[in-house]
This record gives structure tokens, sequence and C-alpha cells, in this order.
């Protein structure tokens, strides 16, 4: 299955529902809600795989939807995740849909692993180390400022 296809919720700001979307396995919950939380404490939209399913709807279409409803897409990478079929599948779609839609994002942070346990199609990413002493500072600003647009606005105009 690969991801394809338009939004399918009715977008927010720069055209994307979510300003970031949390993948993770259920025993990286509480990772997952102490980062979900303080990114709403800063004010963006998200979801969280495991805490914002809906009972008796497509886990897999849902997904796809997600995925393609979000600008950043935050994936934990820990020493479950990296064995689960699930995990690899979902990282799977958000490469493929951060290379075929421009202005999204993935962001794999890494939660007890190092680069080599990472699968390989991951490892060019840019990752952020989860117990770092500014990882939150980090991911906040990574999701504040979309570097294409950065780049297009050129430097601020002298008063």
């Amino acid at each position: 299955l690969s991801p394809g296809g338009g939004m399918s919720s009715a977008p927010s700001r720069r055209g994307f529902t979510y300003d970031f979307s949390i993948w993770y396995c259920p025993e990286d919950d509480h990772i997952a809600s102490r980062i979900s939380e303080r990114l709403r404490k800063e004010g963006f939209r998200g979801y969280a795989e495991h805490q914002d399913q809906v009972a008796g709807t497509s886990v897999i279409l849902t997904a796809v939807e997600v995925i393609e409803a979000s600008r950043v897409a935050i994936l934990l990478l820990s020493a479950k995740s990296l064995g689960d079929p699930w995990c690899q599948r979902v990282s799977q779609w958000n490469l493929y849909h951060i290379i075929h839609c421009c202005g999204t994002k993935l962001i794999p942070v890494y939660v007890g692993v190092k680069k080599a346990e990472v699968p390989r199609f991951l490892q060019h990413l840019v990752e952020l180390e989860y117990q770092t002493e500014f990882f939150f500072d980090k991911l906040v600003d990574n999701l504040r400022i979309p570097r294409s647009a950065a780049r297009r606005a050129g430097p601020a105009p002298s008063s």
C-alpha cells in the first residue's frame, strides 16, 4: 500500500490539518504523550497515533489520511518500535509522503537508540535525541519555522 491522493480533512494553516503527527509503538505512549502535550501547549495542532485513533475506523486508512494532512511527521524510534512491523510500515509511508509532497517534513526522534540501529532508509534524515537537554527547544523550532518558507522569505528588511 502506498499513500496517495489529496487531503482528506479540512485544512487549516498552510493547507494542512495538523501541524504535526506523532507515530510510535504503544510501549512508548508515555513519551509520545509528553511530546504531544508540550507541542499543543505551544499552540500546535497535532495527532498522536494511539491517543487520537477513533474506534471503528480503519487504522490503515486513518494513518494514510493523517500523514497526508500533517505538515511535520514525528517518528519515535525506540528499541521496541524498530522491531515492530507496523511502526516500520508507518515510517515507510511517511518517507514516501515527504518524497512525493512538497512542504512536509519527517523528524526521527531517537529514544535510547543509535543511528546504526535505525533502518537505512531513515538514516539520511537529521534526527533529534529525546534525552538531550534542548530536545523540546529544537523540536518546537523545527515546527515553528518551515525551512522552505524561511528560504523563500530571504533576509529581514532593515528599518
